[in-house]
């Protein structure tokens, strides 16, 4: 087997996917497992649209603050490629996403980011995404479609680490060919929703259904190959915790953020910077009513804006069963029904808002418009746009949803210049 050569280079960043930024004789290489300022010795692995990929075999010189990741499996799953670093320099990290998101707009400068930490490192997540490849369970390996098996995730909160024990144990022995499996806590117990790509035997239907029977798990549900509607055990619907610690009830496998400390935390900013007392209120992409419901509380009026039919009638029945008003829509969030709104509130999915940032008829008379983002990138590139409309930024707020991870919650308030 020929040698792979092996060489060196300076971390000058980690990108917000989480991969170190490596500048080398070679060229710039992105490789998990480095952090700013360090030397690291590399391996070549792959180029990929352009772009040199590789792995980190040895730290030359260490940045302070890394340290010895506490999960045993950091450097095989690559789930969490920031638990090399102390939480300290994750911050550091993860703000200079934002700051580069915002860098030369209008009102940024004079914006202070305000970092709104994470009670929990560990055993936060109400929400994880699997897989399985034959009889390996676990998460797909960074940057590549292998499955990891992993017995333990130090990330989960303990009723999904129960779930994710209890569906390793019953459907192994009877699960054929791959596909994902999406662990969701509803409620106090979980959901499990398997899709998978082949047909399955007689046998898993039946373990799916001995696991739906297992204490602290409320229902599964399997969808093989393409077909539309899958086999439910027990109670499948989705139940997420609305920011009075009520529950939001949604269909299976609708969206809800994975860490619900955080989450509320993430609602109560966006009211306090919405300022919807007495305001005419747009939503858009209100999902099953995430903001909806703590919006709708105050809002003179509100209409609120979904594509997906299934989410709109649980945000109208959320709304219904707290006795509030609003107009929840079925629709294109990027062409809102035409009127004249005070505030504006979107929550758009990674690739953002850009169609409705350049075609949007809302922007005539809107005092605010309050940005959540999930991806930084396309948050710069849609800030850039309202720019052009005549918006500054007021307020940026960072949220770390995810500790471990490159990932950041984001919030912008923009207000007219």
């Amino acid at each position: 087997m020929p040698h792979t050569p092996r060489f060196a280079g300076r971390v000058r960043a980690v990108g917000r996917g989480g991969d170190a930024v490596v500048e080398t004789s070679e060229g710039v290489v992105l490789a998990p497992g480095g952090l700013p300022g360090e030397q690291v010795e590399l391996e070549r692995t792959r180029s990929k649209r352009g772009a040199l990929r590789g792995k980190v075999t040895r730290v030359l010189e260490r940045a302070p603050g890394r340290r010895e990741p506490p999960c045993a499996v950091a450097h095989r799953c690559g789930g969490c490629p920031l638990m090399i670093a102390e939480m300290a320099l994750q911050r550091r990290i993860k703000e200079g996403f934002l700051h580069e998101a915002c860098e030369g707009l209008p009102g940024a400068s004079d914006s202070e980011l305000v970092w709104i930490a994470a009670p929990d490192e560990l055993g936060y997540r109400r929400r994880a995404r699997l897989a399985w490849y034959g009889q390996t369970f676990g998460y797909r390996q960074r940057n590549a479609t292998r499955v990891v098996d992993i017995e333990r995730c130090i990330v989960l909160a303990e009723p999904l680490q129960r779930a994710w024990d209890a569906t390793r144990e019953h459907l192994r022995a009877s699960i054929a060919g791959q596909g994902e499996i999406q662990l969701s806590l509803s409620g106090e117990a979980v959901v499990v929703e398997l899709q998978a790509l082949a047909e399955q035997s007689p046998e898993l239907f039946e373990a799916c259904g001995e696991l739906s029977r297992t204490t602290g798990i409320r229902g599964v549900s399997l969808r093989t190959g393409d077909t539309g509607t899958p086999a439910v055990w027990g109670e499948a619907r989705a139940a997420a915790r609305a920011h009075d610690q009520s529950i939001l009830w949604g269909p299976a496998g609708s969206f809800s953020q994975a860490n619900d400390r955080i989450n509320r935390m993430l609602v109560e900013h966006v009211v306090a910077l919405a300022e919807p007392e007495g305001m005419r209120v747009l939503e858009l992409h209100c999902g099953i009513g995430n903001f909806t419901v703590a919006l709708a509380e105050v809002a003179a009026t509100l209409v609120a804006v979904e594509q997906d039919a299934s989410a709109v009638e649980a945000c109208r029945a959320n709304l219904a069963a707290r006795r509030l008003e609003a107009r929840v829509v079925e629709g294109d969030a990027s062409r809102p029904p035409k009127g004249r709104y005070d505030v504006v509130v979107l929550d758009p999915p990674r690739q953002g808002a850009k169609n409705l940032f350049e075609e949007a008829c809302f922007w005539r008379g809107t005092r605010r418009i309050v940005y959540v983002s999930c991806d930084t990138a396309t948050l710069g590139r849609d800030l850039r746009l309202a720019r052009d409309r005549g918006y500054r930024i007021d307020r940026m707020i960072a949220f770390d949803m995810f500790p471990q991870t490159a990932h950041l919650e984001s919030l912008v308030r923009l207000v007219p210049r």
